[in-house]
């Protein structure tokens, strides 16, 4: 295997394994720690570390101004608020829940691709995100009724789904820095900084944060902050070498592991309809990211079939 094979598998490993463990690791940071100093000191631990090796390697020295906005913008979209909402939310929601409606961003991505910057979507595209939007209505009902299942932090978690959707949507048309490493850290520091400061205005000091927590708190803190912001920079990696139909992938992948470490290590137990919503939101997305692909690698078979005859 040569080094730059090693490096790819590496860096899908790291966006799998780690991209689906962060949920669980929220859940056990908030087991002393409030939301927004959780916010507020991942992402400002991260996006130090981030910069730091930005500027280390001579790519930030060109930044101009839009762009430093821009990032900052999406930081808020991305970190800020979805991220901000999600660990909100993981209080009352099972991360595996959390990981499984997030799960479902590409095809919102689509949806606001296409209502947004008229992107067309195909009939194969179509059925793979309402496939997929069922999945997640199946996900929450609670065996009554949907609006009962739809309770404040629940629908904390929909809004989230759709900030990170509109705020990736959107990335293509804002002028950020071109390297990803500043380009992350800078939505990160900003994101990080704001929380920090919307957790001293609420009254989460140092000395009130930091006199009761946990030891397991502080691991799933230190493990989102710095083994997180690797898998940024593993992404960020793959971006450059790989295709994006492959790096996708990761969406069919994160919910599994998500899964597997709530009943595994946090006690959380299955929704009524998990075993109908989870295999539709796998489906859909399967459908939506390789549905086309599959279909014109089959009729090529067969015109090659047919011109064999």
């Amino acid at each position: 295997m040569s080094r730059d094979t090693l490096k790819t598998v590496v860096a899908y490993l790291a966006v799998y394994i780690v991209w689906g463990s962060t949920y669980f690791f929220i859940k056990m940071a908030l087991e002393s720690f409030p939301p927004y100093p959780i916010v507020g000191l991942r992402f400002t631990a991260g996006g130090i570390l981030l910069l730091a090796i930005g500027f280390a390697s001579g790519k930030g020295r060109r930044l101009s101004l839009p762009a430093i906005l821009s990032a900052m913008l999406l930081g808020a979209l991305l970190l800020l608020g979805a991220n901000g909402l999600v660990t909100i939310a993981e209080q009352r929601v099972d991360s595996y829940i959390v990981a499984l409606v997030m799960s479902i961003v590409p095809l919102s991505v689509a949806a606001f691709d296409r209502f947004l910057f008229g992107k067309t979507i195909t009939w194969m595209r179509l059925g793979g995100i309402l496939i997929g939007f069922c999945g997640v209505a199946f996900l929450l009902y609670d065996g009554r009724s949907l609006r009962g299942s739809l309770g404040p932090h629940t629908v904390m978690v929909l809004a989230a789904m759709l900030l990170w959707s509109f705020g990736t949507s959107l990335a293509h048309r804002l002028p950020l820095p071109a390297d990803s490493r500043i380009n992350s850290g800078i939505q990160m520091l900003f994101s990080g900084l704001v929380s920090i400061a919307i957790a001293l205005l609420t009254g989460h000091t140092p000395a009130t944060v930091f006199a009761s927590v946990s030891l397991r708190s502080l691991l799933g803190l230190a493990y989102l902050g710095f083994v997180g912001s690797l898998a940024i920079m593993a992404y960020a990696y793959l971006l450059v070498h790989e295709p994006s139909i492959r790096i996708v992938s990761y969406a069919l992948v994160n919910p599994g592991i998500a899964v597997l470490l709530g009943f595994l290590f946090a006690g959380e137990t299955a929704s009524p309809y998990l075993a109908v919503g989870f295999p539709m939101i796998l489906i859909g997305l399967a459908v939506m990211l390789y549905g086309e692909l599959l279909l014109r690698r089959l009729k090529g078979r067969k015109r090659g079939e047919s011109g064999a005859d």
